[in-house]
């Protein structure tokens, strides 16, 4: 359990590694029937589909039903170490006889254009390294709720059911002459899920073109597009195994590396859509809250169709906004960005300012309406469809809606470079990484 492998902290280079991953026997499985996506994005209705699909689709593992009786010792996370042990004795899972990486393409229809695309990953194990390293660079605040589950289920399996998205500089496409050589790997399967997203996964294990792969990538930069509370919780999990133990720095144990997939920048599949904000309660009427936006923003009443098509242009530098209300939709578009500045926090970059989810933020909720930082873990809801973000406020369950378009791409490096990070939920990199290609597990 938990052997060390030795060698000597990494100071500034990324270490991307194999890794002897356990997946799904293809022989006893449907692999159409148990990939699930991220435990985030995955509501009570879709936990019940994916627990009907397949008695062993990943759900089951990433995020287990809760049930009135549990307890300590018998709880969504224990029953989640149980299965995949279970899986593991039982045949559903194998491991892979040597250390490996991955190649993953998901081919989908882009919700925007409607063309078809194809985004490749490489799938492989990632050492940890904190930020301050600036190897690894986030770009979103996390929240104590989802760190704490994730801590929970981590503690209780030992094991990375889904990959952490990384973005990368792929300058030259070496990466990408190498994984998409078809000599360079061998299908595993192809699988196609209810969103009519097709999943394929190819495995590499020639000794050459993992020890290229492992050298192209130790002088790149990753950028956590998604996964921020599982990373985070990764660095935090193995620093207390470690302090645990008294365990040398100059060992690695498998706790200090975790399951990542790697997308490059310039990938044609990649594609980013906003993350609206639902905003339960504000505290006061529409006529005060319209009143008090009015005296920064101009505000034109428009049709739904309008404040869609918005959202499919990058972000404006902040200038608009959409607002949807029981009485209405309507366009925000900012006055004077000098006088919103003054009323932001001070002291910050320059592109900190010019990101609409900091404007939507930390002016129009905390400084106008009144909803500090604190606040937005409970009073907001995030939803990247135009049509589940105001379906709550036709309901009558939400007061308002803020519609936001896509940020840019190149804001993740830009807000990295001035080590700065955008609230969270601030961005939605579609499509999801699927849960359930393979598992990292610590234990041996």
């Amino acid at each position: 359990m938990n052997k060390p492998h030795t060698a000597v902290t990494p100071k500034d280079h990324l270490d991307f590694l194999p890794l002897r991953a356990w997946r799904y026997n293809t022989e006893r499985v449907e692999m159409a029937t148990v990939l699930a996506p991220p435990y985030d994005v995955i509501s009570p209705e879709k936990q019940d589909k994916l627990y009907e699909r397949s008695a062993f689709n990943c759900v089951r593992l990433i995020l287990n039903k809760k049930e009135p009786s549990d307890n300590d010792t018998n709880n969504s996370y224990t029953r989640a170490r149980d299965l995949f042990q279970n899986w593991q004795k039982t045949g559903i899972l194998i491991r892979e006889d040597e250390a490996s990486f991955y190649v993953y393409r998901q081919t989908f229809k882009d919700p925007v254009g409607g063309t078809q695309k194809s985004r490749y990953a490489l799938l492989g194990r990632v050492r940890l390294e904190p930020f301050e390293k600036g190897v690894i660079i986030p770009h979103e605040k996390t929240l104590r709720g989802p760190r704490e589950d994730r801590m929970k289920l981590l503690r209780a399996v030992q094991t990375n059911f889904s990959p952490v998205f990384g973005l990368y500089k792929d300058d030259g496409y070496e990466v990408r002459s190498l994984i998409h050589d078809p000599m360079n790997s061998r299908v595993l399967f192809e699988a196609e899920d209810s969103d009519n997203i097709v999943h394929s996964l190819w495995v590499i294990q020639d000794a050459d073109i993992l020890m290229k792969l492992q050298d192209v990538l130790k002088r790149k930069r990753v950028y956590i597009a998604d996964g921020h509370h599982r990373y985070e919780t990764a660095l935090e999990y193995a620093k207390q195994k470690r302090q645990e133990t008294h365990a040398s720095d100059n060992v690695i144990f498998p706790y200090d590396c975790m399951y990542m997939a790697l997308v490059s920048f310039d990938d044609p599949g990649f594609i980013v859509l906003p993350t609206h904000r639902i905003v339960s309660e504000l505290g006061m009427d529409n006529q005060e809250m319209k009143r008090r936006l009015g005296e920064y923003f101009t505000i034109e009443s428009v049709s739904l169709s309008t404040l869609e098509t918005m959202t499919t242009e990058p972000d404006d530098l902040g200038k608009t906004f959409g607002l949807v209300l029981k009485d209405g939709a309507f366009l925000l578009t900012a006055i004077d960005k000098e006088k919103i500045r003054a009323r932001m926090p001070q002291d910050k970059p320059m592109v900190w300012y010019d990101l609409n989810v900091n404007v939507l933020g930390y002016f129009i909720f905390a400084s106008l309406l009144g909803l500090p930082e604190s606040s937005w873990e409970s009073l907001l809801k995030f939803e990247h469809t135009v049509g589940g973000a105001v379906a709550p406020v036709q309901k009558g369950e939400a007061q308002a809606v803020f519609l936001l378009r896509p940020p840019r791409v190149e804001m993740l490096e830009k807000m990295g470079a001035v080590n700065e990070r955008m609230p969270q939920k601030s961005t939605y990199f579609y499509p999801k990484l699927a849960s359930g290609l393979v598992f990292y597990s610590h234990l041996d």
